[in-house]
């Protein structure tokens, strides 16, 4: 008899880093806060994943932390909220003229290697820390912690790439969220 030895697929998980991962370089403040909410999903996906483990002991405390992230998730809809009242605002007093996205394309051309590498090192760093939580070689205290500051290393990072100050003000909102959650 054959055993089968192929770990079980988490489509959830799945989805939510195919997701992630498809997000592109943003060209917008908007684009800056759904990259936020994909990653809340993103790291929501791997809280469950872990919590559908049954250990007893994790699994309340990766409930709440995947609730967390969708408490995390509202709040940046929030600020998306506001930018997009200030950008209809600016649209209505100004007559209605086009509004240009903040970033050209020949610039996201550009940063998007940087981009792409700064989100590939940041889902990789949640593969591993979602597998040494599996393996227990890590708690999931210290998972939310690594979590934490990976990702506001991260948005620190993309707003750094951006000389556009509304884009790095967007990623500064981001990162203030995250810190007031953590």
């Amino acid at each position: 008899m054959l055993m089968n030895t192929a770990p079980k697929i988490n489509y959830r998980t799945q989805a939510a880093n195919e997701l992630a991962e498809s997000t592109p370089c943003p060209r917008t403040v908007n684009d800056v806060y759904s990259l936020g909410v994909n990653l809340q999903y993103c790291i929501g996906a791997r809280y469950r994943e872990i919590a559908e483990l049954n250990q007893k002991e994790t699994r309340s405390d990766c409930i709440r932390l995947a609730e967390k992230q969708m408490e995390i998730k509202k709040r940046i809809d929030k600020a998306a909220g506001h930018q997009l009242n200030i950008l209809i605002q600016y649209f209505y007093e100004h007559g209605g003229p086009v509004i240009e996205d903040p970033v050209s394309e020949d610039t996201v051309k550009e940063i998007s290697p940087f981009y792409n590498r700064l989100m590939e090192n940041f889902l990789e760093s949640l593969d591993e820390v979602t597998e040494k939580v599996r393996c227990g070689e890590m708690s999931i205290g210290e998972m939310e912690t690594t979590i934490n500051r990976e990702l506001i290393s991260m948005f620190g990072a993309l707003g750094n790439l951006f000389m556009v100050n509304e884009m790095r003000k967007a990623f500064h909102d981001l990162v203030e969220i995250r810190e007031s959650t953590a």
